[in-house]
């Protein structure tokens, strides 16, 4: 019988350590940011995320980023403080941090869509529009989810 509660404990440990989580923030770019200053970050994390298997996405629009990660809880978690700290933008507000069960963008491992002049002529994406504006002003963390499933659609190719 203790062998039964020990291998039930050890497949716990193991769902455990192979959980993925996801975090999603929205924060406020710092002024003078350039376009440059944005690509050399979306480079350097692309190098560093592959290096710990984090994915996920930055979205920048109007005067915010919006950023969705995914991979180990701690991991993902340590990269969070680490921006919190960074230089290049403020008011970082924490959307959400919970596990998930696949990942939305399991083939990037930080994909990058300025969405300031593609969404705003576009009637087709009203709704994405009517979504991140809200989230800008609410920083509700359902539309930060609606939000990133909706670009998570939009950028699978």
């Amino acid at each position: 019988m203790k062998h039964n509660i020990f291998t039930i404990s050890t497949l716990e440990e193991k769902a455990v350590l192979n959980m993925i989580y996801s975090l999603c923030y929205i924060s406020t770019k710092s002024k003078g940011l350039t376009n440059t200053d944005i690509l050399e970050i979306i480079k350097k994390s692309t190098i560093n995320n592959s290096n710990k298997k984090i994915t996920g996405v930055l979205i920048n629009y109007k005067n915010n980023f919006l950023q969705h990660l995914e991979g180990d809880p701690v991991l993902i978690y340590e990269l969070f403080e680490q921006i919190k700290h960074d230089h290049r933008h403020e008011k970082i507000n924490l959307l959400g941090y919970s596990p998930i069960h696949t990942r939305l963008f399991e083939k990037w491992n930080m994909t990058y869509k300025d969405l300031n002049a593609s969404i705003e002529n576009q009637l087709e994406f009203d709704d994405l529009r009517n979504s991140l504006n809200e989230l800008i002003d609410k920083k509700s963390f359902w539309k930060g989810i609606e939000t990133i499933e909706a670009m998570s659609n939009l950028i699978k190719d």
